[in-house]
């Protein structure tokens, strides 16, 4: 009885122990992946062509910013040579990085047939960087309601904007397209070798001066510095640990790395 209490108790204490490092491995890369995000923050909009009747955009700043939730919506009238328009533009001019633009509609399930004439290009100071395209199953993530969901793609081009038109296709025939945000996801990348107990960072995000904080499996603080160099040295045993890097930028990345 005894054995099997203490085993009983070990059990627990351990699954707690494991429970708190999943929740800190999660809080970590929840904290890095917001962080990261860079919103649209201006926009403009109208309708094009020469006959689009009835054919508006209401609450056009609502797709600008970091509130997921409100929206700007696209009304098409009768659009027989023509249709609407929004261009949401970010802060700077970015490549190699994810595009997500966050749409729905009032009450229609999305689906591709559904999204027929909606449109979507990258812009550069204005300018189209001449990738228009439309949206189909590679590029369609659906939400946990079927009437929202986002459209993601890495352009392949710098860009400062995107620009969404509606022209027509089923959502003509009623409701409205709505844009909720849209935002760039820098691909970063941040590399770790360690030999020796001396631990090398690489990577495209820029390292010099930010604060390295390494935990171990319990998820314990085991070491705190900040560097002035992409390496430093650990001064811990070998093993696994997470490592967090918050830049001097106030951005902070999380990783696993193995200490040899």
């Amino acid at each position: 009885m005894y054995n099997m209490k203490t085993n009983l108790l070990l059990g627990n204490r351990f699954s707690f122990k494991a429970g708190l490092m999943a929740l800190f491995l999660f809080s970590a890369s929840t904290l890095s992946f917001a962080q990261n995000r860079i919103y649209a923050h201006a926009q403009s909009s109208g309708v094009f062509g020469v006959a689009c009747l009835g054919c508006r955009i209401d609450n056009p700043l609502n797709a600008v910013g970091f509130n997921e939730d409100d929206y700007s919506t696209m009304v098409l009238g009768t659009a027989l040579l023509g249709g609407i328009q929004q261009t949401l533009i970010f802060p700077d001019l970015r490549s190699d990085t994810r595009l997500v633009v966050g749409i729905g509609t009032d009450n229609i399930p999305l689906s591709v047939q559904l999204l027929s004439g909606v449109t979507l290009e990258t812009m550069n100071g204005g300018v189209s960087n001449d990738d228009r395209r439309t949206i189909d199953v590679s590029l369609l993530k659906l939400g946990a309601t079927p009437n929202r969901g986002t459209v993601e793609f890495k352009p392949a081009k710098p860009y400062d904007g995107i620009r969404i038109g509606l022209t027509g296709g089923v959502l003509s025939l009623g409701g409205g397209f709505r844009i909720y945000y849209a935002y760039q996801d820098p691909l970063a990348n941040i590399m770790a070798h360690s030999q020796n107990g001396q631990v090398t960072l690489g990577g495209n995000v820029p390292v010099e001066g930010s604060e390295i904080t390494l935990y171990n499996t319990s998820g314990k603080e085991v070491f705190r510095s900040v560097v002035k160099s992409n390496t430093f040295e650990s001064k811990q045993p070998e093993g696994v640990y997470i490592m967090n890097v918050q830049t001097k930028e106030g951005k902070t990345y999380s990783k696993k790395i193995i200490i040899k």
